[in-house]
């Protein structure tokens, strides 16, 4: 399978996130609009804690829905908030290519999302070349480091995972460095140069600390995912 040109971000990155998002379901929940959410923990591996989400007949967040959940969760519940303190894995995956510095966005990634219960390695083994998503190289930006609050703001990255959405974007940025009243955070954390292609989940880390979008995670390693709270 041939992918597509379009998926060239430093030349057409709102084009392309518009496409992507055509592409991909709407969010499970309006992302700014606080209606109960809670964490669900207990999972051993990232493939369990999906299994977990499906039986109590909830979705599990894209990395966009867990910002919007947090923003909510901390205005309606303040320092009593269950996903400022914690780390939110998601179904928004980062492609890396084996011996390279390049990597894609995929916004919403069935692989994930539809990951076998019983999956226990690391990463899921993946043909980078086949995948849709937006392609970046991390040696042509700023990654692996603090940013400040202007750097965020107009991140590409960040301007990417957000679904385009740089007003959400700058609240959160605001939102998150008005708290914790610090110069620098909510850094861009990824793998590069690995030894096969690879498929991993990005996670929004804790807002106690850095905030930071963590492409890193191992989905053998037990997971924390944010969802609607239960309707009773």
């Amino acid at each position: 399978m041939k992918v597509p040109d379009i998926f060239v971000p430093e030349k057409n990155l709102e084009v392309n996130i518009k496409r992507l998002l055509k592409e991909s379901r709407k969010p499970v929940v309006a992302p700014l609009e606080y209606s109960g959410f809670d964490v669900i923990r207990g999972a051993d591996t990232y493939a369990q804690g999906i299994a977990k989400l499906k039986e109590q007949g909830r979705k599990p967040f894209t990395f966009f829905e867990n910002v919007g959940a947090r923003i909510a969760d901390y205005e309606a519940n303040g320092e009593n908030s269950e996903l400022f303190g914690t780390w939110l894995d998601s179904v928004t995956g980062i492609v890396y290519k084996a011996k390279s510095t390049k990597f894609k966005i995929i916004l919403r990634s069935d692989k994930l999302e539809n990951i076998p219960q019983d999956f226990d390695q690391s990463f899921i083994p993946i043909d980078y070349n086949a995948e849709k998503g937006i392609e970046f190289d991390s040696k042509k930006g700023e990654y692996d480091r603090l940013l400040t609050r202007k750097e965020v703001k107009n991140h590409k990255f960040w301007i990417a995972v957000m679904g385009g959405d740089k007003k959400k974007l700058a609240r959160y940025v605001d939102f998150w460095f008005d708290r914790k009243k610090v110069k620098e955070g909510m850094g861009v954390y990824l793998r590069s140069n690995t030894d096969s292609d690879e498929l991993r989940a990005l996670v929004l880390g804790s807002g106690d600390y850095s905030s930071d979008a963590d492409g890193f995670s191992l989905l053998d390693y037990f997971a924390r995912f944010a969802s609607g709270a239960q309707r009773k």
